[in-house]
């Protein structure tokens, strides 16, 4: 049996009433670990009362990486 590979991730906060507030240094720690592991990643949403509402940005820069195709 091959090992579990993950090959892609994609993080976000919560949205709409009752929302709980995203710690930026979790969303952080699991972006360094796909760049260090090589998987890709991407940054969905900060959340708030609206999805939109705090925004897609970590520090001036959006993450939208897509995963490498597996070959056949």
């Amino acid at each position: 049996m091959e090992p579990f590979r993950i090959d892609w991730v994609i993080a976000g906060g919560e949205s709409g009433p009752g929302h709980r507030t995203l710690d930026e240094a979790w969303v952080w720690r699991i972006r360094d670990t796909c760049q260090q592991a090589g998987v890709a990643f991407i940054f969905k949403q900060w959340g708030g009362r609206i999805p939109k509402a705090g925004g897609r940005e970590l520090k001036g820069r959006t993450w939208d990486q897509m995963p490498v195709p597996a070959a056949v």
